[in-house]
């Protein structure tokens, strides 16, 4: 019996599923099988466009394989729900490496070991991938091959369409998401912190808070959790900000755990982490997933595509 309608029985959970999605297109390069694993509707949306469809997605998913031909992704966190009687959604992170041997995503090969987080979260459904949201560190690869955020982002405007498609069908609305109090708690602290509430950040991060942000950018306590957040929020300060998804976890011999994805959407009005304001209206896609301690949040993952909120800039000023 299937762990929910219109799963096959093979997959014992939802993990169970993600794990053959993973070792199957993933790693398995079996592009053979996207038939199988993507709904018609499919969308897939990264932090400068949603691309619609099994033939689009499986594009984008040939080009990276194209570029890092030996990429492996090791899983460090899935935490999931079910959304409906046959459907659930996942938030997962994952430890990617492979080498930079071929041509076309990011330039002319460099033969460089890329190391770097990816991000997603997941919207199954009668055994199917309906929608995913995925962030990769683009800004830890450019790094890692000698390139600019801004060079790279010309690549990803590159890639972009002129135009785009009339009336495109909204991605598939996993829900608010399930109603465990870490994910209520992770929602509402990061909810106030973008809201001008920083001194919050003192009271609730634990002193030796370990912080994973975008660029492999690695900190500690709360002073450098502030510096990150405020610099994220000086850059768009009339924007709205917005959850729209939610998911936690409290199980036994692991810490409670909790995973977001939000949203920036408005103006590049202000001096922050993406330079001089340029006034272009952008769309930030992001993630934060956290693990909570006695002392308070004790590590916090946080990924938003900067190159590629650098696109939307770019595109916009023509």
């Amino acid at each position: 019996m299937s762990f929910l309608a219109g799963f096959d029985a093979r997959w014992q959970d939802a993990a169970d599923y993600l794990e053959a999605l993973r070792r199957d297109l993933g790693e398995g390069r079996r592009l053979d099988l996207l038939p199988g694993y993507l709904a018609d509707e499919v969308t897939s949306q990264d932090g400068a466009r949603t691309l619609h469809g099994p033939e689009a997605v499986g594009t984008a998913m040939a080009a990276r394989l194209a570029a890092l031909p030996g990429l492996r992704l090791t899983r460090e966190e899935t935490l999931w729900a079910a959304s409906a009687q046959n459907a659930f959604v996942a938030a997962q992170r994952f430890q990617c490496v492979g080498r930079h041997d071929g041509a076309g995503l990011y330039g002319p090969p460099t033969g460089r070991i890329l190391r770097y987080l990816t991000m997603s979260e997941s919207l199954c459904a009668s055994g199917r991938l309906r929608a995913e949201w995925v962030l990769c560190d683009e800004a830890a690869i450019l790094t890692q091959i000698g390139c600019s955020l801004e060079d790279g982002a010309r690549w990803r405007l590159s890639q972009m369409p002129d135009e785009a498609p009339e009336a495109p069908p909204a991605p598939a609305d996993p829900g608010r998401g399930n109603d465990d109090t870490w994910g209520h708690t992770l929602a509402d602290l990061v909810t106030r912190i973008m809201g001008g509430e920083l001194s919050l950040i003192a009271r609730h991060y634990d002193e030796a808070a370990e912080l994973h942000h975008p660029g492999a950018a690695t900190g500690c306590g709360p002073a450098e959790a502030e510096a990150f957040w405020l610099g994220l929020r000086a850059s768009f300060p009339s924007a709205s900000f917005r959850v729209a998804h939610l998911l936690g976890a409290e199980e036994p011999l692991s810490p409670p755990r909790a995973a977001i994805r939000w949203s920036l959407v408005g103006r590049h009005d202000g001096h922050g982490a993406l330079g001089a304001p340029t006034g272009a209206e952008v769309t930030v896609l992001g993630m934060t997933q956290a693990e909570f301690g006695p002392d308070g949040l004790r590590r916090e993952w946080t990924l938003y595509d900067a190159p590629g909120v650098l696109a939307q800039i770019l595109k916009a000023r023509g």
